[in-house]
C-alpha cells in the first residue's frame, strides 16, 4: 500500500512555534509553502486553506489530506500524431503541471484532493495529446520541423490545454515546449535525397569551366588506370562524351561553342568566293500584255 504524501519538515521560528503551541488546542495549525490543507465541515468537503498559519473550528470541522499545489515538470512522449498530409509523427512535449483545488468545483475537488500527486500529470497528459492532435493536423510533416511553426503550435496547444483543464483546477504554467519532432524513416530519407540533389545543383552552377575540363581529363586517366591499359589508341572525344553521358545529372551543361571561320594556311590556294545569287527583276507596273505567238 502506498504511503500518503507528507511534506518535508521545515524549521519554524520561535515565535511561530509558540503560537502553534498555544493555539493548537483552539484549532490553529500550520500549512507548509506550496501546499493546501483540505477542510471537511460536518463530514463534507468545505474547501482548502493555506499555506501558512490557518484556523479551523474543531467543533464542526476536521482536517483532510495535505495537497501539493507545486508545479511538476513533466515531458510527454506522444506517438502517432497525424499531420495534414496523413503522416504519423512522434513528438516530445515538456511543461510544468500545477493543481489548484480552489479553481475546481467542490464535487471534483473532493475527489482530486485524495489522488496521489503523480496522478495530476497523468490527467494533464491526456488533454495535451488531444490538443496536439487537433493543432498538428493543420500543418504538413515537414512544416512541423520548422522553428517558426513549432512556436505557433506550442502557443496554440498551451491555450487549448489550459482552456480544457480549467474545470479540473489543473493548468500548464509558463510555456509548453516541443523538445523533439521525429519524422518516419521513409520521409526522412526522402528529405535527405532532396537536400543532396539541391546541393549537387548548386555545386554544378558554381563549377568553373577550367575545373570542368580538368575533372574530365582526370576521369579519363583514372578509367585507363582501372582497365590496366598502359598503351592504347582511343578517340579522346568519344571518351569525353561517354564520361559526360555517365555523369550528366551531376555536371552542368557545357557552354555553347561557336566555330569561327579559320584563315587558310600559307601556300594553299584560297577558296573561291561564293557566287552571289541571281538578281530577280522587279515586276513591271501597268496593264498586263499578252505574250506574242511569234
Amino acid at each position: 500500500m502506498k504511503k500518503p504524501y507528507k511534506p518535508a519538515k521545515i524549521d519554524l521560528p520561535p515565535l511561530m512555534r509558540f503560537i502553534l503551541w498555544v493555539g493548537r488546542p483552539m484549532g490553529v495549525t500550520y500549512v507548509p509553502l506550496h501546499h493546501a490543507q483540505v477542510i471537511y465541515r460536518m463530514g463534507k468537503y468545505a474547501g482548502t486553506k493555506g499555506p501558512g498559519l490557518i484556523y479551523y473550528n474543531k467543533l464542526t470541522e476536521t482536517l483532510g489530506p495535505m495537497v501539493s499545489i507545486e508545479g511538476q515538470m513533466k515531458e510527454y512522449e506522444l506517438d502517432n500524431i497525424v499531420s495534414l498530409d496523413v503522416v504519423p509523427v512522434k513528438m516530445n512535449v515538456a511543461g510544468v503541471i500545477s493543481y489548484d483545488p480552489a479553481a475546481s468545483a467542490p464535487e471534483l475537488a473532493s475527489v482530486l484532493t485524495r489522488l496521489p500527486r503523480e496522478a495530476f500529470t497523468s490527467i494533464a497528459g491526456t488533454f495535451v495529446r488531444w490538443a496536439l492532435l487537433s493543432i498538428a493536423n493543420r500543418y504538413n510533416a515537414s512544416e512541423l520541423t520548422q522553428h517558426a511553426v513549432q512556436a505557433q503550435v506550442e502557443q496554440a496547444v498551451l491555450e487549448k490545454v489550459n482552456e480544457e483543464l480549467a474545470y479540473l483546477g489543473l493548468r500548464v504554467d509558463g510555456k509548453l515546449r516541443l523538445t523533439r519532432v521525429e519524422l518516419p524513416a521513409r520521409l526522412a530519407d526522402r528529405h535527405e535525397t532532396i537536400a543532396q540533389r539541391r546541393a549537387n545543383i548548386l555545386a554544378g552552377t558554381e563549377f568553373h569551366p577550367a575545373e570542368y575540363r580538368r575533372a574530365l581529363v582526370a576521369e579519363v586517366i583514372e578509367t585507363l588506370g582501372k582497365r590496366g591499359e598502359s598503351e592504347a589508341f582511343l578517340n579522346f572525344n568519344e571518351m569525353l562524351e561517354s564520361v559526360v553521358s555517365e555523369n550528366r545529372p551531376s555536371l552542368p551543361p557545357p557552354p555553347n561553342i561557336v566555330e569561327l571561320p579559320s584563315e587558310s594556311a600559307p601556300g594553299e590556294p584560297a577558296p573561291p568566293p561564293a557566287e552571289p545569287p541571281p538578281k530577280r527583276l522587279a515586276p513591271r507596273s501597268g496593264p498586263h500584255r499578252p505574250k506574242s505567238r511569234l
